[in-house]
């Protein structure tokens, strides 16, 4: 007999194996785990597995950015943590009624300017900690003046950053996350296609496999090819929108852009389309170069109405069961 037992504790140990790597002599520390949280997850964002590796085709530190900046919205454990304490100083700087507050003026401020005043070393490590804060409070001049939130103080420390064209994109799309994942990738031009790993000196056959005909860049997947813009045209003539066959990839981009802006439901059918289409068509080039499987433009179309079809919510599943393929 099989003692099922025994996988589940064999289990547990794979899942706390990377707790016990951040141990040492004289116990667990803070910094470690949360240095190896980070870790794994950005090795699953890039590879999938639960394996260590510095492999990134977009910088970590972009991906905590708003979507509004080219960011995905990521939650920085360690500058959140910051914001949170520095929202606790300010607490304290205001003299806020609480007892904690009160206790602390008593023991440790005495009437002093606590923007001027040394940082009792007799205090505990965590009175320390939240009087250290003053420093970036000095560095966000809203701060100082009114009450912020903790979510306001976190935007405050990340910076701030030019918004990207394409954010309304971003907004509001009911798309599989993986389908607005990949067009995320593709907006900012970090899809490997072999262009770009002809570029790094990696042998890859660089013509399109979806059209045979020239180089496989993001422009020409995504803009220029006759596979894609078969797709394309399919999709539109289902959702019922006009837009003329032969723009280029630019111009196509400014297009959706333009179409992406509201809350419309039309609005929303076009940003969820696109997306599907764009992660539709990555992985059907990949499935050709990889799994060496093929599908046709009208398959390909087909398959991705059928994920819009079980995506939509409320009104754009009603508008959508009104559209026939």
């Amino acid at each position: 007999m099989v003692d099922v037992r025994d996988g589940e504790v064999e289990e547990e140990e794979g899942r706390s194996s990377w707790l016990r790597a951040a141990m040492d002599d004289e116990g667990v520390s803070t910094a470690k785990v949360m240095k190896l949280i980070e870790a794994y997850c950005r090795s699953y964002i890039w590879s999938g597995s639960n394996t260590i590796t510095k492999r990134a085709l977009i910088a970590w530190d972009r991906m905590f950015l708003p979507k509004s900046v080219g960011g995905y919205n990521l939650l920085n454990i360690r500058i959140w943590n910051k914001a949170a304490i520095t929202s606790v100083y300010w607490d304290l700087a205001q003299k806020k009624d609480k007892m904690w507050i009160k206790q602390i003026h008593t023991y440790y401020i005495k009437r002093q300017s606590i923007v001027e005043m040394n940082i009792p070393q007799q205090a505990s490590w965590m009175v320390r900690k939240i009087m250290e804060a003053r420093g970036v409070i000095q560095q966000l001049p809203t701060v100082q003046y009114k009450r912020t939130t903790t979510k306001q103080i976190y935007l405050g420390i990340l910076g701030s950053y030019n918004k990207v064209a394409w954010r309304t994109l971003m907004f509001h799309n009911e798309a599989r996350p993986k389908a607005i994942f990949t067009m995320w990738m593709k907006c900012h031009g970090r899809l490997m296609t072999t262009d770009r790993l002809a570029n790094w000196g990696i042998q890859a056959n660089t013509s399109c496999c979806l059209c045979n005909e020239i180089v496989e860049s993001h422009a020409h997947l995504f803009g220029e090819c006759k596979f894609t813009n078969i797709v394309w045209g399919r999709l539109m003539q289902w959702i019922q929108i006009s837009v003329s066959p032969s723009l280029s990839y630019t111009q196509k981009m400014a297009w959706i852009i333009k179409q992406a802006k509201g809350r419309s439901c039309k609005t929303k059918i076009v940003k969820m389309v696109y997306s599907e289409h764009i992660h539709g068509i990555w992985m059907e080039r990949n499935n050709r170069i990889f799994g060496e499987t093929m599908k046709t433009a009208e398959q390909v179309a087909r398959e991705i109405t059928c994920f819009c079809n079980i995506k939509a919510k409320g009104g754009m599943r009603e508008k959508m069961q009104q559209l026939m393929y």
